[in-house]
């Protein structure tokens, strides 16, 4: 009996060594990576980075416009089942910088502490510890799209935007192609994929007026909800269940997202979120009630600045959203 039950403990141990040998080839790590990882997790006191600043980078170099400014910028903060959305205009003025926020990045790419650069002035701005950050290309919410099958949005407003970019044009100028083209979504649920989720968050010249649609913070609107939809996706238990996704998902994550999060505080964000799964609350919050546009220019740009010069106001609402006292 002893030897049957020695040739059992032998199997399960082989079997184990092989599957862990089989996700090591499926997502490049050594065998032994994720065994070290999840009893790291399991032993851990310490809680999930509440604060990550998401960068959305629509970088451009083409003949119509060079820029390698953000256009999307959310403070996102987890708690046990519930992630809030912050959603920072991105010609927020930061007094501090003398510039408008979409720069922070831009000044951070030849900084040895490029993502602490970031942090910290994200934290001066919103009085929130900033602790990870994510800069996400319009590439690569395409190439995600891909991957996830695509996710269903409900888009408040109907979209018609009949100035945006042709890419035909920009990809060949010299062709007979139009500069622009024009791009709609109706108001309703969608369903946005690689094929067209880009124009969705890019298009800024549907209307003249956020009620319409239009302007940046239409576009804000457009996309915190597809953030929603992705998170919401991402944390589908169906999809967190299917092994090929998630190596697809993890080989993407390393392979084309820049960020400071390691695989460590990811796993923490997943615990504390896994008895949530698919009712997690989204709670997108917004603070243009808090910020305007200044009757004159600042630095010969149109910017919006917070009410006090010190972003007090913003800042105490900003912590009485996400937690609900000073």
């Amino acid at each position: 009996m002893a030897k049957y039950i020695f040739f059992i403990l032998i199997l399960i141990i082989f079997s184990i060594l092989i599957l862990f040998v089989g996700v090591g080839q499926q997502t490049n790590r050594p065998f032994d990576y994720f065994p070290r990882l999840v009893y790291q997790l399991l032993t851990t006191s310490e809680s999930s980075p509440p604060n990550i600043m998401i960068l959305g980078l629509d970088k451009r170099d083409d003949w119509l416009e060079k820029t390698n400014t953000t256009d999307t910028i959310i403070l996102s903060n987890f708690q046990a089942g519930k992630v809030n959305l912050v959603s920072l205009p991105r010609d927020l003025w930061d007094w501090q910088l003398n510039a408008k926020i979409n720069q922070i990045y831009p000044l951070s790419i030849d900084r040895t502490d490029n993502y602490q650069y970031i942090q910290d002035n994200f934290q001066q701005v919103t009085g929130q510890t900033i602790n990870k950050t994510i800069i996400v290309t319009t590439d690569n919410l395409v190439k995600l799209c891909q991957l996830i099958g695509g996710i269903d949005v409900y888009n408040e407003i109907a979209v018609k935007d009949e100035q945006y970019p042709n890419p035909e044009y920009i990809n060949h100028p010299h062709s007979q192609a139009p500069i622009y083209i024009t791009v709609e979504y109706p108001s309703g649920w969608i369903h946005l994929d690689a094929t067209n989720i880009t124009p969705f968050i890019r298009s800024r010249h549907g209307a003249e007026t956020v009620d319409a649609g239009g302007t940046d913070l239409g576009r804000i609107k457009r996309q915190q909800s597809v953030f929603d939809a992705l998170f919401k996706k991402l944390l589908d238990s169906k999809l967190i269940n299917n092994l090929p996704y998630l190596f697809s998902l993890y080989r993407f994550w390393h392979s084309d997202v820049q960020t400071n999060l390691t695989d460590f505080y990811l796993g923490l964000i997943l615990k504390s979120q896994f008895s949530y799964l698919n009712k997690i609350q989204i709670n997108k919050i917004n603070i243009t009630n808090l910020i305007y546009h200044p009757a004159t220019f600042i630095n010969q740009q149109w910017v919006f600045i917070p009410q006090q010069k010190d972003y007090s106001s913003l800042q105490q609402f900003i912590q009485q959203s996400l937690y609900g006292s000073n």
